[in-house]
């Protein structure tokens, strides 16, 4: 005869599901930016960079394309940069392009090798801090870190 109540393996096993669960949902939707030492994103990872707050990715020297995702395409972008402040560091350099999803060969997507991504927002009542540049500008070293005064 059933009584209602639940054996405590049988709660444990449920929260250990929805907790897997929890995290799924959360890391499916940080942005992604995965390279790959092949240039159409085949065989083994180089370097996964997924964050919540991840902006500014460097690409490594060794790596020849990037995977993107990211959960709202419809108001953010990658943009692409032709230089790199250091590895880790800042994006600035010629504004080559958006990219969107999917992968992208860091030697001929653009005229010039994508040394940096830089995720930022397309919208118009965007920050100025989160806004993306002008395609097509040049970004000094110097104002890497300033996403303000170039628009």
């Amino acid at each position: 005869m059933h009584t209602g109540s639940t054996s405590p393996s049988m709660s444990i096993a449920g929260l250990a599901l929805l907790f897997l669960s929890l995290i799924a949902s959360v890391s499916a939707t940080n942005p992604k930016a995965n390279e790959y030492k092949s240039a159409d994103c085949s065989g083994d990872l180089n370097y996964g960079h997924a964050a919540n707050g991840l902006y500014w990715v460097t690409m490594d020297d060794s790596s020849h394309c990037v995977y993107l995702a990211q959960s709202d395409w419809k108001t953010r972008t990658w943009q692409a940069y032709s230089e790199k402040t250091k590895n880790g560091g800042l994006c600035y350099g010629d504004v080559l392009g958006n990219l969107d999803g999917e992968e992208h060969n860091l030697d001929n997507t653009y005229g010039k090798r994508i040394k940096c991504l830089l995720n930022c927002a397309t919208i118009s009542g965007a920050s100025r801090y989160d806004k993306c540049r002008q395609v097509g500008t040049y970004i000094k070293k110097e104002d890497a870190n300033d996403r303000g005064s170039p628009w």
